[in-house]
């Protein structure tokens, strides 16, 4: 009677352990104990939690990431991106040359007209902001050099570009600098130099232009670029064609007179028909 007296006890606390210490063989070890607690930090099942809710390795930050294409900057490389969220077409755009996504994904990184994506940036195919090119022509003959009609009042053809769209068509720009496209610049400006414009057309290719665009440096000598310094080298028919050395050596012409005032690098005008810059494309 005894005998069964024990095994019923010791049968009633078995359940008991089971359910404190989780059933394992090595329940009845004292370390276990809070390893397996809910309520208490440090085990195994709370670091899965960590996981799920960190993405560290957990289970579902991975099938999150799959499923939304959220992460897919993390598995995509720099130049490629999920634009449209499909995980069934993966990586499916080109950044660095998307016209619709260029540099990121939506309409805000979308190209303009006249534009196309290069590494990542939207830049003008005809050189000018106006989108329309009049000088050094066709476009694809002259991949970096173009002459863009414009009008602006008094002011240096170094002046930084204040991002205004503008041209002869379009309104008066603020600076010349204004009248080239996006991801151009006025040419010859530092610290590009005259060579910008020399090794892309030569002496008679700058003076058959129908037009005057004009270049940031002086005519006779390229520096000084100033008020006090002397005209500015000029490519087209309507230059003054005069025997300047700045760009062609005794064949540089310059950019005229406008209203009694001599035209120089650093104090230009124009408000005439077909004149206007010079601009170029850094390589």
């Amino acid at each position: 009677m005894l005998a069964a007296a024990l095994v019923s006890a010791c049968s009633l606390l078995v359940p008991n352990e089971e359910r404190y210490f989780g059933g394992s063989p090595s329940s009845s070890d004292h370390g276990g104990v809070g390893g397996y607690s809910e309520d208490r930090g440090g085990s195994s099942h709370a670091g899965g939690n960590g996981g799920r809710n960190g993405g560290g390795g957990g289970e579902s930050g991975f099938d999150s990431a799959g499923a939304s294409g959220g992460d897919a900057a993390g598995i995509c490389s720099a130049d490629l991106a999920d634009c449209n969220g499909d995980p069934g077409d993966g990586c499916e755009v080109d950044l660095s040359s998307s016209i619709a996504n260029c540099g990121g994904c939506g309409k805000a990184f979308a190209c303009a007209e006249d534009e196309t994506c290069e590494a990542g940036e939207c830049v003008s195919v005809s050189g000018c902001s106006d989108r329309t090119r009049e000088g050094f022509l066709p476009a694809s003959s002259w991949p970096r050099l173009a002459g863009c009609t414009a009008k602006w009042p008094r002011s240096s053809l170094r002046a930084a570009k204040t991002g205004a769209v503008c041209g002869f068509e379009l309104g008066m720009c603020q600076v010349p600098a204004d009248a080239c496209g996006k991801g151009w610049h006025l040419c010859a400006i530092p610290p590009f130099g005259p060579a910008e414009v020399s090794e892309q057309a030569t002496a008679e290719e700058c003076a058959a232009q129908p037009g005057a665009f004009v270049a940031a440096v002086g005519d006779q000598s390229c520096e000084p670029c100033s008020e006090q310094g002397s005209g500015a080298a000029c490519c087209g028919e309507r230059c003054v064609q005069q025997s300047g050395s700045c760009i062609y050596p005794g064949r540089t012409a310059w950019f005229g007179v406008y209203n009694n005032h001599i035209n120089r690098c650093g104090d230009i005008e124009s408000n005439l028909v077909q004149r206007g810059v010079l601009c170029c494309k850094a390589p």
